[in-house]
């Protein structure tokens, strides 16, 4: 089997760095109110607010990802895991800052934080990939 369309390797790195993603960990808290100061590294699995939009985000992608003869359901699917993606970005923020502040925590991003913004990137060119394919397929129909 060979990956014919750009926007189908797009899709299936979106996955892959969604899914490891959910398995590595999105954050570490100090807490700073005892005597000596307690790291706890957040991960994913645990947080119920991150997990559930991310869990969502690969499932749909998968779904994406063999949609590949339905271009326009596809490119719908596509931006409701992007909106899904920016969601998610939303949270792992909100988490690591407000909450963190409100429960006394001194909260920080971890490397694998990038992983988000690179997954709603390949969205994009996904969908870029998507609508090239659309266009491609009008102008090929008006030959007829």
């Amino acid at each position: 089997m060979q990956i014919q369309r750009i926007q189908s390797l797009y899709i299936f790195l979106a996955i892959v760095a969604m899914a490891i993603f959910i398995i590595v960990p999105y954050g570490k808290a100090i807490d700073m109110t005892s005597g000596a100061p307690v790291e706890e590294m957040l991960y994913t699995m645990t947080e119920w607010g991150v997990l559930i939009p991310s869990g969502a985000v690969v499932i749909l992608l998968l779904a994406g990802l063999f949609m590949f003869r339905n271009l326009s359901l596809q490119r719908t699917v596509v931006m409701i895991t992007l909106m899904l993606t920016l969601s998610t970005i939303a949270v792992v923020c909100f988490a690591l800052f407000k909450m963190a502040d409100a429960e006394g925590l001194d909260a920080s991003f971890t490397f694998w934080d990038i992983l988000l913004p690179v997954a709603a990137l390949l969205e994009i060119l996904a969908i870029s990939g998507i609508n090239h394919d659309i266009k491609l397929l009008k102008s090929y129909d008006r030959l007829r």
